[in-house]
């Protein structure tokens, strides 16, 4: 499968600064997270993909099913997106967009899996120390994962800390492997 992001980053980028310039980042966040939800349906994914109808066509029911939901920054973006048949890059924008947000609010979107819900005071402290790092407005979710056996793994963007039983076992094996 084709990577997306290089070709939703430019979009991503324009889209920001045009939120930026108006201030309305959040909004727009709101709406093109709506729009990456739809796209993903059987309806419109088949929508999109209908030979017999134009683009135009395809653009301007997309912005219909969600029009009291989008202001113009969306709705030009869906009509150029259209217009460059680039309508399978809704899901890879919103996703940039979120970085360029994320990025411009001094925030990050953390996921911590561990393999048991640690207790209110160890998760606090976690909370804490990852909140110190990364900003204050970060956003820290944490997500069970048995398959780890212990311990911990941060997701911070594209980046992983893995400090997880199931980690260090591999690095021991890779480690013996040669």
């Amino acid at each position: 499968m084709i990577e997306l992001s290089p070709l939703a980053r430019p979009y991503a980028k324009a889209v920001f600064s045009a939120a930026l310039d108006i201030g309305k980042q959040g909004e727009v966040a709101k709406e093109l997270s709506t729009l990456s939800s739809i796209s993903q349906t059987k309806e419109v994914t088949s929508l999109i993909a209908d030979p017999e109808l134009s683009k135009v066509e395809i653009a301007e029911t997309i912005v219909s099913l969600l029009q009291d939901d989008m202001g113009d920054i969306s709705t030009k973006m869906i009509e150029l997106l259209a217009e460059n048949k680039r309508l399978n890059l809704i899901e890879a924008i919103y996703t940039s967009y979120q970085e360029l947000l994320e990025e411009h609010n001094k925030t990050s979107s953390i996921v911590v899996n561990v393999a048991n819900q640690p207790s209110d005071q160890n998760k606090a402290a976690i909370v804490e120390k990852l909140s110190a790092s990364y900003g204050e407005g970060s956003i820290i979710e944490f997500s069970e994962d048995s398959s780890i056996m212990g311990g911990l793994s941060i997701k911070i963007g594209d980046e992983t800390l893995d400090l997880s039983i199931r980690g260090k076992v591999k690095k021991l094996v890779n480690q013996l492997n040669f």
